[in-house]
């Protein structure tokens, strides 16, 4: 029977060795006669899929192989059916001239379009960084460094961020899915992938990194908890009457610390749940002593902080009131400011109070890093402790007193328990809150969805008396 259309397929010429030891992978067109072309590519026996025209797994960038030798096969269909379309006769010869694609293993592979979008755009050092940690994250979890961009598929990325949750923060995932997200929109900008080949196009990453951490925050008793903590780890003495203890002052305004990561992680919270840099980047300028009436009409002195958030260039105005609290956060830094350059917090600064770097971009965010992640070393241990004395009283009351979620502890939980205690207080308000942290009314809707835990829920409709 005579065949109505060309037949072509990928074969393996097993009767034709090359200098390398393998066999050439061919591009064979069957109509009236044969003809082959070679695609350049070469494979053995073992690895060699006839049925499906594939080289199996195992042999070395078999993935890539298989794109290249694809795409030159699907390009001489094209061809053929423009030819059978029009209703122009055709040959094996006319399929196969200059048919072969403009393709290469290199405009495929993540790497090589990770880089060219690098060499492309105007990007920073540290943002250049973060690509490379995010590949090297995906061609460990791949089991190969030479991955195509199209094998980055839905399930895939769906399964990587699964298994990144344990490892890295949820930050840190989060700008990692974000650099994949930016190679995969260059490479379709490029032509390289498809709109619906798209990794995150029913899979919106942002939404699935940052769900844990919106309801992550610490309660107000745990607050009170870790208060306590720090004064008897560093003072003596009663509320009226107390001091410092011998070479705690010193401790504090040591960086890896346990008495320094306490006390910076409380100043986060007094000074309306600001940010690492926001506390790194206070001055002496910033500050101020008055004395104002409390709302029991009483006189009494107040640290008063005017600063900008670092991030939306928002003004801050916390008013602190000077109690033991308070002072043993502020005091032992604001005496000693004139030996940091006026900084009040030595995060910038050495153990011996010199100026780290000349205040640049790198040189503030590694200092701030740094400080970020000992004080959190820090602190899961300090909520570690508190956490089972909780569960004793638990055992011993019969209540249920909820515990600090240490795998979620981050910086920025302490700006959401700052939050989730105000709105727990009487006469709390929206915009009031706003105005604390430094945001948009409409923006804050993220906290008050957080009254989700039982005992919220029941004091707060409890403090409505209907």
């Amino acid at each position: 029977m005579k065949v109505q259309s060309a037949v072509i397929k990928l074969i393996l010429r097993t009767n034709k060795m090359l200098a390398n030891g393998f066999h050439p992978i061919m591009l064979r067109v069957s109509f009236g006669y044969r003809r082959e072309k070679s695609t350049g590519y070469f494979c053995d026996v073992a690895h060699w899929d006839a049925k499906n025209q594939i080289v199996k797994p195992g042999f070395g960038n078999a993935a890539v192989v298989n794109k290249i030798i694809n795409d030159y096969k699907n390009k001489v269909v094209e061809r053929k059916l423009q030819f059978e379309i029009e209703g122009r006769k055709y040959t094996p010869d006319m399929l196969l001239d200059d048919s072969r694609p403009e393709y290469s293993a290199k405009s495929c592979i993540y790497r090589n379009i990770m880089e060219d979008l690098l060499a492309e755009k105007p990007i920073h050092n540290s943002t250049k960084a973060h690509y490379y940690y995010a590949y090297k994250l995906l061609a460990q979890f791949m089991g190969n460094e030479l991955f195509l961009i199209n094998d980055l598929t839905e399930n895939k990325i769906r399964t990587f961020i699964k298994s990144m949750l344990t490892k890295i923060s949820e930050g840190t995932l989060h700008t990692v899915c974000a650099k994949i997200a930016a190679v995969s929109n260059y490479a379709m900008t490029k032509g390289l992938l498809n709109a619906d080949e798209y990794c995150f196009k029913r899979y919106g990453y942002t939404n699935v990194v940052r769900k844990a951490n919106k309801n992550a925050y610490i309660d107000k008793a745990n607050i009170l908890r870790i208060e306590a903590y720090f004064l008897k780890l560093v003072t003596e003495g009663d509320e009226t009457n107390w001091c410092f203890k011998e070479g705690a002052e010193k401790r504090l305004r040591k960086r890896t610390s346990k008495e320094f990561a306490l006390c910076f992680w409380l100043a986060m919270l007094k000074l309306n749940g600001s940010a690492p840099i926001d506390v790194a980047l206070l001055r002496t300028e910033h500050f101020t002593m008055r004395y104002f009436v409390d709302p029991n009409g009483v006189r009494q002195k107040y640290y008063c902080f005017d600063f900008k958030r670092a991030k939306t260039d928002i003004p801050v105005h916390p008013r602190i009131l000077c109690d033991r609290l308070a002072r043993a956060i502020f005091e032992p830094f604001l005496d000693t400011c004139h030996l940091r350059h006026g900084y009040v917090f030595p995060v910038l600064q050495n153990d011996k109070h010199s100026l780290i770097g000349n205040r640049s971009h790198d040189s503030v965010k590694n200092a701030v890093q740094f400080v970020a992640k000992t004080s959190l070393k820090w602190m899961k241990i300090v909520c570690g402790e508190i956490n089972e004395q909780v569960r004793r009283e638990n055992e011993l009351t019969g209540q249920n007193m909820p515990l600090i979620d240490i795998k979620r502890l981050s910086c920025y939980v302490i700006r959401h328990s700052f939050a989730m205690a105000y709105l727990s207080s009487p006469g709390s308000n929206v915009n009031s809150l706003a105005s604390l942290l430094a945001r948009s009314p409409n923006s804050i809707g993220t906290y008050i969805t957080q009254l989700n835990h039982d005992s919220d829920l029941i004091a707060s409709v409890a403090a409505m008396g209907i």
